[in-house]
This record gives structure tokens, sequence and C-alpha cells, in this order.
């Protein structure tokens, strides 16, 4: 499965593992980006290509909010 180019200019939205505040990006600023730093409680999140997927799949899929799983890659600063 690859990341949907339809996507890229659309807001998909996501919530924080630490805190759970709901996260607006562009699709394609979650297709380049490495890593995500809450604004709101500092979590740090790697983002992998298969958390990106859930997030792009959980846009086409809205039976049930996007959330990044927490990972070991996670700290808090």
């Amino acid at each position: 499965m690859t990341l949907s180019r339809e996507l890229f200019e659309v807001d998909l939205t996501f919530h924080c593992p630490g805190c759970e505040t709901a996260v607006v990006r562009k699709g394609s600023w979650i297709k380049s980006a490495k890593v995500f730093i809450c604004d709101a409680c500092s979590t740090q999140t790697r983002l992998t290509y298969g958390l990106k997927l859930a997030i792009f799949d959980a846009h086409l899929h809205p039976e049930a909010p996007p959330s990044l799983p927490a990972t070991r890659g996670q700290s808090r600063q």
C-alpha cells in the first residue's frame, strides 16, 4: 500500500499519543515528516511509514478516529 497522492493537499487529523490532542496537518507534511512533537504536551513520536499509512487510511475510512499509537521512540521533553 502507498500513501495516496490525492491526500497530499488535504488536512488530515490524528491524535497525540501522549495527551490525545487533535492534530491537523496536510498529507504532504505527514508524508515527509520523520518526527511529530506535540505542541500541547511535548510528546515526541517517530512517524514510521506504518503510522503514516494508518493516518492516511483513517481519513479514507473514518469509522475509527485516527491516533498515533505509543511507540518506543516516544519521549517527553
